[in-house]
């Protein structure tokens, strides 16, 4: 009898400590696979909206849901998404997130959505999606430009971020000179050939920006012919950022008499 009463002293005891060791289980969460949803490793170009999604559950044995939090880091800033209450939303055994997330030009490379979801007992799980944000190269159209001058009167220079100082009957050259926080830059011919793509522009200025000296002015323009060609290629870069490429082509000298001398000079820019 006494050592039937210890075996079941023992089977209890390992019962007791079977029951105490037994961890509750981790939820669970997966990365949304429904058709037009971003997925892993995929290569995303701007602008545009991609659609991402997660779903969590608790498992049979596991503690209800409580918190899912979801960020999207881009390498330098990493911003909360979501952060949802689970039990508010009556989701404690399982919840469908769908949201979506819109790519634009300033979010180029890598970027991470990440999701955290939480139970009852503390336990966590997560998913991420890291994709690439690729800019596609877009071609460049070229816009004609006439600059004109006749006395005071001068138009068309402002876009670019261009004076255009004195014209007096000794000046043989037009003196074109940067606004105030403007900065110009001296191409080559083939800078204006090469420079197809707004990815090439950015590159060219970028270079610019980084190795070159800004020019003081444009003094290239005869004021005195009745018709010159050219092949002068510039760049202007205003305060704001915004960047000009100009390819400066002709320009026409007229003598008006008491009127002074109409300047025009003309080419196209990107």
């Amino acid at each position: 009898m006494k050592k039937l009463a210890l075996a079941l002293v023992c089977f209890a005891s390992i019962a007791f400590f079977a029951s105490c060791t037994q961890e509750t289980p981790n939820p669970t969460i997966s990365v949304a696979t429904q058709e037009g949803f971003i997925q892993n490793n995929d290569v995303v170009d701007v602008p545009s909206t991609c659609v991402f999604g997660f779903n969590v559950a608790a498992e049979l044995n596991g503690k209800d849901l409580t918190k899912l939090y979801v960020t999207v880091s881009d390498g330098d800033t990493t911003m909360t998404w979501a952060d949802l209450d689970l039990t508010a939303l009556a989701a404690t055994r399982s919840y469908a997130y769908v949201d979506s997330l819109e790519l634009r030009r300033d979010i180029i490379g890598h970027v991470n959505i990440n999701a955290v979801v939480t139970d009852a007992a503390g336990k966590t799980a997560t998913a991420s999606i890291a994709i690439d944000v690729n800019e596609p190269a877009q071609p460049l159209i070229a816009r004609t430009f006439t600059w004109y001058r006749l006395g005071n009167t001068i138009t068309g220079l402002d876009e670019y971020g261009l004076n255009w100082r004195g014209n007096y009957p000794r000046d043989t050259y037009a003196k074109l000179e940067p606004k105030d926080g403007v900065k110009l830059y001296i191409f080559n011919s083939e800078d204006w050939t090469n420079t197809t793509t707004d990815l090439e522009k950015a590159a060219l200025f970028n270079n610019a920006l980084e190795t070159m000296t800004p020019a003081e002015n444009y003094f290239n323009v005869n004021v005195t012919q009745a018709n010159m060609t050219y092949d002068d290629v510039i760049g202007t870069v205003l305060a704001d950022g915004t960047c000009h490429l100009i390819h400066v082509t002709s320009s026409k000298a007229t003598y008006l008499g008491t009127q002074g001398t109409e300047i025009t000079i003309t080419g196209e820019a990107k």
